[in-house]
């Protein structure tokens, strides 16, 4: 009697090596979230205990290189896709640093809030904090440099979870989203300058907004013109370049109204 035939040289069984390859992929995405959520805890207390700006940063950026870390084992099998996020991130940089002469106009917030609208809250939130880091290598590193790391990561990954939530949602929702952020974005960075006043009181954090409103509704409009003028063909290249690249499965519906 024949005996059953052999799987090729260099296949993996589909039983408990996919499982546990599962658990494990669980098991990193857990701890790159429990990283980035400490990334947040040591940016509020670098301000709030008066740490210099660079002790800050340094264990923002080593707490963040390792949830980069496991979100690379957990997500990325191809290099392909690393590449193309440093692209996305590297493109969001030079357009915030090219248009750094007009306050509060750049196109770096609604890049950031397209990648984690189409390639989920991951990758969102990926291209929202490297390109803090790209963009500030040519406007200057400070201890702004983890605030904005935090409040762009949290924009793009914020994109991502809203078409979690609401997967029939077209690239029109970027621009009502977007326009919030101009503000969300204006108000994380006022924490920042409270907290590092160091006399944090409601009254001052209020007054902070007030005096940012102008700059924040220029933030908030120029979000809002670059998702209407630019929302649809961005989302549909970023949408064609996901189907050639390896993507965690999803179940909900793609940025141009197709199924995912």
């Amino acid at each position: 009697m024949r005996g059953r035939a052999k799987p090729p040289v260099g296949t993996v069984s589909a039983g408990p090596a996919r499982n546990g390859g599962a658990t494990a992929a669980r098991g990193r995405r857990a701890l790159a979230g429990i990283a980035g959520l400490a990334v947040l805890a040591v940016v509020f207390a670098g301000a709030w205990l008066g740490w210099p700006w660079y002790a800050t940063a340094a264990a923002a950026l080593l707490l963040g290189a390792y949830a980069a870390l496991e979100w690379y084992e957990a997500y990325a099998s191809d290099p392909r896709y690393i590449a193309f996020v440093a692209t996305l991130a590297a493109l969001a940089s030079v357009g915030r640093a090219a248009m750094q002469g007009i306050p509060g106009v750049q196109p770096a917030t609604f890049l950031i809030l397209a990648s984690g609208f189409s390639l989920g809250p991951v990758t969102g939130a990926a291209v929202g904090a490297f390109t803090a880091i790209g963009s500030n290598v040519f406007l200057g590193e400070g201890g702004w440099t983890p605030w904005q790391m935090a409040a762009w990561g949290l924009a793009g990954a914020s994109a991502g979870w809203l078409r979690r939530l609401w997967p029939r949602l077209t690239w029109r929702a970027l621009i009502p989203f977007g326009f919030a952020w101009g503000y969300l974005f204006g108000w994380m960075m006022n924490t920042w300058s409270l907290l590092g006043d160091g006399r944090p009181t409601w009254t001052a954090y209020l007054a902070l907004c007030v005096a940012s409103i102008w700059f924040d509704t220029l933030h908030a409009l120029a979000n809002a013109a670059f998702a209407a003028a630019a929302g649809r063909p961005t989302l549909s290249v970023l949408e064609r370049f996901r189907r050639r690249l390896p993507q965690p499965a999803s179940s909900y519906r793609s940025s141009m109204g197709e199924e995912r």
